[in-house]
């Protein structure tokens, strides 16, 4: 049964290293680029249709008529390439993934703003404060905020990154990377298929809305990007699981419950009213930089005071 587990993670891991080659990546760079642009001219045809004809269809009229709702069709492009990085990046390291679903939440509240924009009829209101352009304003201050937050981020795991290489790799540590690339491709497939539904489910309650002339309020983040965060939650949980077979130190397993816990709020933030959304991704972001502190320092006095440090297994790779 153990040998048959083995084979599979070995199957599993191999079919990823064939997906997810440097290779593959550029060519999906490169569609994502094609339909960027593919999507981001339609649109702009299709509400320039809308302007210019006196009666548009309502299929036609419901795109809107302020070009600037066609930014954001590009920006759904690239949010979805960059939650493909994010499960490509599982295997290689657990605080890059980390970093990867903040840049994608931050990213999500940049597009936020574009559709809130697009919701003004004259471009020049958007100067002035009304109830559209507060939440909106907010919500772009809070995704610069994000910026600076995943910047930080960054900043501190490359640092504990350096000081955590290790030349050798056991075996624990290769079968655990082993599984971890079983489970990004699962997840790649997981995901592909739920960005499918999302995508029937949203054309299917647009074209309903247009049909019936009803009111048309679909917001795309509660169709996918909820749904990949909610994955993930299981997804940290499992390698969290999964880790401890290869270390079971304290600061460790204390870290990987604390990503656990920044996804969580994320998770959340997507669905919650404003302000409170921001403010939620903001306070993950947060979470996960003080985690990240206090990991490096805990980690600093372990390896100079190495007699303090509990019995287990040992792993120098995050």
């Amino acid at each position: 049964m153990l040998m048959n587990f083995q084979g599979w993670s070995d199957s599993l891991a191999a079919a990823y290293d064939r997906l997810f080659t440097h290779s593959n990546r550029l060519r999906l760079e490169r569609w994502m680029v094609r339909l960027s642009i593919a999507g981001f001219v339609g649109h702009l045809a299709l509400i320039l249709l809308a302007r210019s004809l006196t009666y548009p269809p309502a299929a036609i009229a419901a795109v809107g008529r302020n070009y600037l709702a066609a930014i954001y069709t590009p920006f759904s492009f690239i949010l979805f390439f960059e939650v493909l990085a994010l499960v490509a990046a599982i295997p290689h390291s657990t605080v890059q993934s980390v970093a990867s679903q903040f840049e994608i939440v931050s990213l999500i509240f940049v597009r936020g703003f574009f559709k809130d924009v697009a919701a003004v009829d004259d471009i020049g209101a958007v100067r002035q404060p009304s109830a559209v352009m507060i939440p909106a304003m907010s919500d772009v201050g809070a995704s610069v905020l994000m910026f600076l937050l995943v910047t930080v981020f960054q900043h501190v795991s490359l640092s504990r990154r350096r000081a955590d290489v290790s030349k050798a790799e056991p075996e624990e540590l290769r079968r655990f990377i082993v599984r971890k690339k079983g489970i990004a491709l699962a997840l790649t497939v997981c995901l592909v298929a739920v960005a499918l539904y999302s995508l029937v489910e949203f054309a299917r309650d647009s074209w309903h809305s247009i049909s019936h002339g009803l009111p048309r309020d679909l917001e795309p983040n509660t169709l996918f990007y909820t749904d990949v965060f909610s994955v993930m939650i299981f997804t940290d949980v499992l390698i969290l699981i999964l880790s401890l077979v290869v270390s079971d130190r304290y600061e460790l397993v204390f870290r990987n419950a604390a990503f656990v816990i920044s996804t969580i709020l994320i998770r959340v933030s997507l669905t919650a009213e404003r302000p409170y959304g921001a403010l939620l991704a903001l306070m993950a972001m947060l979470f996960g930089i003080v985690t990240m502190l206090i990991y490096s320092y805990n980690s600093n006095l372990q390896n100079r005071y190495p007699g303090s440090r509990r019995s287990g297994t040992q792993t120098t790779r995050n």
